[in-house]
């Protein structure tokens, strides 16, 4: 009798502990993390660095038989190509995505680098997008800043960052501590956020020139440069530009995989817009047989010389991807395949035309709530 009750009290007290541990290592969002803390060392060799990417693309494009080729739209400051992946027949409907403008946001670049391995393999599933579209992927448009890493470009000749100017990304990373520390650092030096520097259809009307018009008669920014050209050259029926946004969780607790956006420039045509909003429809549509995936609406601005407002009033489609971030290579399989499947979404409802079927109108269906998540490690 003695021994029955030491064991169901025993039992309880197992059941209790393990309540408390979890009360205690709950961080309030599902799923349960990832998270990082200031402390802890954040790897990146899981990601492909320059020469491994410029590697595997030159080796697509051997093996793909002439549906692959690789150019480099520019070059950066220090040199490295910015390269352009051209994938399919050129005389059918081009689209355009971009991902890694900034150096600290690699996972769309990995997501990009899976999508062009598919489509290279000619497959029947491929055929039905290549038979329509001519896909064009710049995968790394910023490869000076992910060497570092750091948000910016390499070029730390830039002013310093204002709300009214907004041309640079931040300061450089003199304690040697990686990615994410220098999101929020200040320092004297400053690197150009590329993704204020899109100023498509002509640089005069950018803060930078109205501001500095003798020091910046062109836009400095070689990046921004490139794929402003390629846009130029290729005239896409929309672009895709892929970012991160750090760790939110919505109003009930879900953690948000991914957050879109279309232009908010009030000078962006209707039409514009609506195609816009019709891309963001699909991903959000697609993305809800995922387990796991939250994706929600980013709030973002109306600023000319970002690359979705700045394609947008160029007369392109233009949608913002916002990737959960801040994670370093935690949870980078989930959030990489989230990435390809969105990319492979609205090629999909593009080539097979399913895209102009869709409500623009539903956009207001997408969740609106985000909050800013942080929690320290739980004690060991």
């Amino acid at each position: 009798m003695l021994n029955q009750k030491f064991s169901s009290l025993l039992i309880a007290v197992t059941i209790l502990c393990a309540i408390a541990t979890v009360a205690i290592a709950q961080p309030g969002s599902n799923p349960n993390g990832p998270w990082v803390t200031p402390s802890q060392n954040i790897s990146l060799a899981a990601f492909h660095d320059y020469e491994q990417l410029t590697d595997q693309l030159m080796k697509i494009e051997k093996s793909s038989k002439g549906l692959v080729e690789v150019v480099p739209a520019g070059t950066t400051g220090e040199g490295r190509s910015i390269w352009l992946v051209k994938i399919g027949d050129s005389g059918n409907t081009p689209v355009l995505i971009f991902t890694q403008q900034h150096g600290d946001e690699p996972h769309g670049t990995e997501a990009a680098l899976d999508i062009i391995k598919v489509l290279s393999t000619g497959s029947a599933e491929a055929r039905r997008i290549l038979d329509e579209l001519y896909v064009l992927i710049i995968p790394r448009v910023n490869p000076d800043g992910a060497e570092i890493p750091t948000r910016g470009n390499a070029d730390f000749t830039a002013l310093p960052r204002d709300t009214g100017q907004c041309p640079a990304a931040g300061g450089s990373d003199p304690d040697g501590k990686g990615i994410f520390s220098t999101r929020f650092r200040d320092t004297s030096d400053y690197s150009y956020d590329i993704n204020r520097y899109h100023w498509v259809t002509d640089w005069t009307l950018s803060t930078l020139y109205q501001n500095h018009p003798a020091e910046y008669p062109e836009n400095p920014v070689p990046e921004s440069v490139a794929v402003i050209n390629a846009f130029n050259y290729y005239n896409p029926l929309w672009i895709a530009d892929f970012h991160h946004q750090g760790t939110y969780a919505t109003d009930e607790g879900d953690s948000i995989t991914s957050s879109i956006l279309w232009p908010r420039n009030p000078d962006v045509a209707a039409d514009v817009v609506d195609l816009s909003k019709q891309l963001c429809v699909v991903i959000y549509d697609y993305m809800q047989q995922y387990g796991y995936s939250t994706v929600t609406l980013y709030p973002g601005g109306t600023y000319a010389g970002i690359g979705r407002n700045g394609y947008g009033l160029a007369g392109a489609g233009s949608i913002l991807v916002e990737l959960k971030g801040g994670i370093g290579q935690k949870q980078s399989g989930m959030i990489i395949k989230h990435a390809y499947e969105q990319m492979w979404s609205i090629f999909q409802a593009t080539a097979d035309g399913s895209l102009y079927g869709v409500d623009p109108d539903r956009s207001d269906e997408i969740p609106t709530d985000r909050n800013f998540y942080y929690k320290d490690l739980p004690p060991e």
